[in-house]
């Protein structure tokens, strides 16, 4: 395809939002760490949102720990127009 054109179009974002939910409910990364066996840094990634892929069962044993749905804290953002 040398003749082809990429172009760029702006599908959105996911966002992650552990934050809010475990800063609301005064849960720390040493009680997610515990309740769930992750690693520490991996914990830490999910809470600062520095993930480019998610794993499904992490986020399970996160969605089990604040009692919340997935939906609570994955965000579809829509691009901007």
């Amino acid at each position: 395809m040398e003749n082809s054109i990429i172009i760029y179009r702006d599908y959105g974002n996911i966002k992650l939002d552990i934050k809010s939910i475990m800063d609301k409910n005064n849960i720390s990364i040493s009680h997610i760490v515990k309740q769930t066996g992750l690693h520490h840094r991996v914990v830490r990634k999910y809470y600062e949102g520095n993930i480019t892929r998610y794993d499904k069962e992490v986020l399970s044993k996160f969605c089990f720990v604040l009692n919340c749905d997935l939906s609570d804290i994955l965000k579809y953002q829509k691009p901007d127009k």
